[in-house]
């Protein structure tokens, strides 16, 4: 399913790039073969009809893969699950029992230093099959090696190099090999369809660090995404120059914020709720009128 929907996504992305513009439900191949992206962009948005709103939003979220970068949208190393491949293969088999991941990087040593990623499925079933006798079972032969993408390769870049190489899965490292994340086939997904919530994920925007506060205002963790606050909510909070909710703050305000001071940008007042030590944790966000 992932790669069909791939294929989709990059045969619609390489149409728009190529030259190609939409109608009202169909492409028409454009007149002008140098059509910049700005007006295929303009072509979609003069699109008003409501029922074409979910599409036009998705079509708008191609053209964006060409300017947003994996580090918009991956994992960040401080949220990441990871495991020691020198812990003894009880201990590896505890720790992934209740987990939510398919794939699992491997470190030595320290966790930045990522040695490799292994399938939580091919652990039990090497479990399974040794039944009980886990001193034979070695993790170095049952990882895959660690695949190292930039933080700043676009959107669009990745999503083809996922498909070229059949993965769904990379560590992403800064210029100087710095571990930063990692981010999946699915991050970039739901940078075009929205949330994608299988049978592992916990519904609702409180597992996204969101709740309502009142009529007009969210609490919002410090480490949510701008990009995922304007996509749920229609809002257009400036991204250009940061990630996070903390980020943004820290960069609007060139300061790190103490705990229950307000501000106004982008007609939203933050008030910050609370701060750890230099680290916003927790953000009111009210939207003005």
């Amino acid at each position: 399913m992932t790669a069909l929907i791939g294929g989709i996504i990059v045969a619609a992305a390489g149409m728009f790039i190529l030259g190609w513009k939409m109608g009202p439900r169909w492409f028409e191949r454009a007149e002008d073969e140098n059509t910049s992206l700005s007006e295929v962009r303009d072509v979609i948005l003069q699109c008003h009809d409501k029922a074409e709103a979910q599409e036009k939003a998705m079509l708008s979220s191609i053209l964006d893969l060409t300017d947003v970068e994996v580090y918009d949208v991956m994992n960040h190393r401080k949220n990441l699950f990871s495991l020691d491949i020198d812990l003894p293969f009880e201990e590896i088999l505890e720790k992934v029992k209740n987990c939510p991941f398919s794939r699992i990087p491997l470190y030595r040593e320290r966790p930045e230093n990522i040695v490799g990623v292994i399938r939580v499925k091919t652990l039990f079933k090497e479990a399974v099959e040794k039944q009980g006798h886990y001193k034979e079972i070695k993790v170095e032969d049952l990882m895959t090696p660690p695949w190292f993408i930039p933080d700043n390769t676009t959107l669009m870049k990745q999503l083809q190099l996922f498909r070229a190489r059949r993965e769904h899965f990379a560590i992403v490292v800064d210029e100087y090999g710095d571990l930063q994340g990692i981010v999946t086939l699915e991050d970039i997904l739901e940078e075009i369809v929205g949330d994608i919530n299988d049978e592992s994920d916990v519904q609702g925007l409180e597992t996204m660090g969101i709740r309502k506060d009142g009529d007009k205002s969210w609490l919002v963790d410090g480490q949510v995404a701008i990009r995922d606050l304007n996509r749920e909510y229609g809002w257009n909070i400036n991204d250009e120059n940061a990630v996070t909710v903390a980020g943004y703050l820290l960069d609007m305000t060139q300061s790190i914020p103490e705990q229950g001071q307000k501000f106004i940008f982008d007609n939203f007042s933050f008030e910050i709720i609370k701060r750890n030590k230099n680290q916003i944790s927790l953000v009111r966000v009210t939207r003005l009128s």
